[in-house]
């Protein structure tokens, strides 16, 4: 079985980490195992975990329309993680599921000394916020 650095590394957003980086976002995360069905994130209440798609898929809506499925090597939670807000969408597990988990202070430390990993963090929620914004007109 990979390691969490190996597992971190295949991540894009972690594919710029160093070795040392990796070892210490590895060194906070949880390796979480989720059944088909599981809700995560519920639009609208308050979020503190930051997940990250090993295996599985999982499904984002908004207002209760499906909007897209993440699967392998994608990630979401980032935006409560940032700003401490409520969740801009409910996510469900659609079948089993093998996660990494940060929770916001686990978060926090693992971006705190990475300015090249906020960005990518900050880049991929802005991404994600204008592909939102399009798919809800």
């Amino acid at each position: 079985m990979p390691s969490k650095e190996d597992r971190l590394k295949a991540v894009p957003l972690f594919s710029h980490c160093s070795k040392r980086e990796l070892e210490f976002v590895a060194s906070r995360v949880d390796e979480v195992s989720l059944p088909a069905g599981k809700t995560l994130l519920v639009q609208g209440q308050p979020t503190d975990t930051f997940y990250i798609v090993l295996d599985g898929e999982v499904e984002v809506s908004v207002d209760g329309r499906p909007l897209k499925r993440l699967g392998a090597g994608d990630f979401f939670g980032e935006i409560g993680m940032l700003d401490r807000g409520l969740a801009t969408a409910t996510v469900t597990t659609t079948q089993p599921a093998q996660t990494l988990a940060l929770s916001h202070a686990q978060f926090r430390d693992a971006i705190k000394g990475n300015d090249a990993l906020v960005l990518q963090v900050m880049a991929a929620m802005a991404q994600r916020l204008r592909e939102n914004a399009t798919q809800l007109v």
